[in-house]
């Protein structure tokens, strides 16, 4: 019995020292709910503007914005989120911005196959 406690305690210690994309989602959640408190405290905030940082972060995180290691900075060591890449804080305005990085399309450049390099020959024979 000893055993199997020791065993629960030791994985309810080391659930969030891992690397941001193996966390389950809702360890995920509950890293970013402390993250949201820190920032709170940090640029004291009051409760109208804590409740829209919740909304917004909570919407990015449901929509998987936050699920790739590359937009957010997490430490496994202390086992919290450093600094979510994007989400700038407007002093004067007291108010969280986050700037949805922009998808680059790469260009598809297609291989011919031997039907279409026939027919671009015979084109250009007649």
């Amino acid at each position: 019995m000893d055993d199997l406690l020791k065993a629960i305690d030791s994985e309810k210690n080391n659930r969030f020292k891992k690397s941001w994309s193996k966390l389950e989602k809702g360890n995920k959640l509950n890293r970013l709910n402390l993250f949201i408190e820190d920032e709170i405290k940090k640029n004291d905030l009051d409760e109208d503007q804590s409740n829209k940082l919740k909304k917004l972060l909570n919407n990015l995180f449901f929509k998987s914005i936050f699920s790739k290691s590359t937009e957010i900075e997490y430490c496994e060591e202390t086992t919290k989120i450093l600094t979510i890449k994007n989400l700038k804080y407007d002093e004067e305005k007291k108010e969280y911005i986050f700037n949805l990085p922009k998808k680059t399309i790469k260009p598809i450049n297609k291989s011919k196959s031997k039907i279409d390099r026939h027919f671009s020959r015979s084109k250009e024979n007649k």
